[in-house]
């Protein structure tokens, strides 16, 4: 039989295909059952700072007493932080395939405390969903990519397992900025992050979401990517794509 064995931010995989983060990965049962069909490891569905945010604020706005504010937003932020920490435990209690957390923050302290717990509870590794809207005149391409390196520079500082950036492609130079956040201390980069684009919906005057999911023809784009990238960095490379969920079920 081949052997499709292979290295991803230093963790021995049994196959190269890693289950990106997504609803396939938001449960234990889930994850148990794509070990079960041959993932090799999983990346949890991310855990987004500006959506418990929005839902801890949610939760004040619907309440009924005004001074219970600051219990409230903690309450909501602390549970949904315990869920995802409770997802990691689960998963690697139940599952014999690495467990890759998966964070998105809007704030300089949220990266690190997600990160420290995040590893407390058994994570094998950690990637740092990062993307920021390039739209302030006033400041260069350098100011931007300095955002991310600075975000990878704190959280190495604090954790030990590794660090996998996924990243988009609008950059000036793909191959500076990859090489920036591994002398920073990423063990690998993920191509590339998946983003939405709303629209108006100008009958009924207001915004509409719609989730394109990627075909083969994107490919083109990531495969061009990691050609390039893997003769000039030493570092993990992944690829991610999204798989159509009406072609099958768990």
């Amino acid at each position: 039989m081949t052997n499709l064995k292979t290295d991803y931010l230093g963790i021995t995989l049994k196959n190269p295909i890693v289950v990106s983060s997504s609803g396939l990965t938001d449960s234990v049962s889930k994850i148990v059952r794509l070990e079960e069909l041959g993932a090799s490891a999983v990346v949890l569905k991310s855990l987004f700072e500006e959506q418990i945010n929005y839902e801890a604020g949610t939760m004040y706005q619907n309440g009924i007493y005004p001074e219970a504010n600051d219990y409230i937003i903690k309450y909501s932020k602390t549970h949904s932080v315990e869920a995802y920490l409770k997802l990691i435990e689960g998963a690697k209690r139940q599952s014999g395939i690495p467990v890759i957390a998966s964070i998105n923050c809007i704030s300089s302290s949220g990266w690190v405390s997600f990160a420290k717990e995040i590893e407390a509870a058994g994570a094998d590794a950690l990637e740092l969903n990062i993307f920021f809207v390039a739209q302030d005149k006033d400041k260069t391409a350098v100011d931007y990519e300095s955002i991310y390196t600075d975000i990878i520079t704190r959280v190495k500082e604090i954790i030990q397992i590794p660090i996998a950036v996924k990243i988009g492609y609008y950059f000036t130079n793909l191959v500076a900025i990859v090489n920036k956040l591994y002398y920073r201390g990423a063990k690998g980069v993920v191509m590339f992050n998946r983003f939405y684009q709303p629209d108006i919906d100008i009958e009924q005057l207001e915004t509409t979401q719609q989730l394109r999911l990627s075909d083969s023809s994107e490919l083109l784009l990531r495969l061009r990517w990691l050609a390039i990238l893997s003769g000039r960095l030493d570092l993990s490379l992944g690829a991610a794509k999204e798989l159509d969920p009406r072609r099958g079920r768990l």
